[in-house]
């Protein structure tokens, strides 16, 4: 563009939305690129919590991964991990309905909560250290019907 063309916008209207067209095309291959990546991370963390990952397969490795799914909003994908915990470590199990309520919790299902959330008492969690969490439930059940 010229001088007068830049002082007044000259240029057809498809020249005029090349540039614009043009960051829109590399901002949308960024955000695919980046929520791939996201993906990625998200199932290489969902099969270590598996116990599918041989050098990371441990209790410890396992329960902090399905903490990374959960707090990264995979609550699904997390309450399968903590089942898949309490199947290979039962001694684990009141820990993982516990988590598996909070899991249901986070996603508003506030009965499913409260079941698994009574499950683990039933199988040794503390009662006191839940109390809050079923307070909550029992509230949003309420509110929500």
């Amino acid at each position: 563009m010229g001088f007068w063309s830049t002082l007044f916008g000259g240029g057809s209207p498809e020249e005029k939305a090349a540039p614009n067209a043009a960051k829109a095309e590399a901002r949308a291959q960024r955000e695919a690129e980046e929520l791939a990546e996201k993906a990625a991370k998200t199932d290489e963390l969902f099969e270590r919590a598996l116990g599918k990952d041989p050098e990371n397969c441990s209790y410890d490795a396992r329960q902090k991964a399905a903490i990374k799914l959960v707090l990264a909003n995979e609550t699904a994908k997390g309450r399968e991990a903590w089942l898949s915990i309490s199947r290979d470590y039962p001694n684990e199990l009141a820990h993982a309905l516990e988590q598996v309520g909070v899991c249901y919790h986070l996603e508003k299902n506030y009965r499913a909560a409260l079941e698994n959330y009574e499950a683990a008492i039933r199988v040794g969690a503390d009662a006191g250290h839940l109390a809050d969490n079923m307070a909550e439930a029992r509230k949003g059940m309420a509110a929500f019907g």
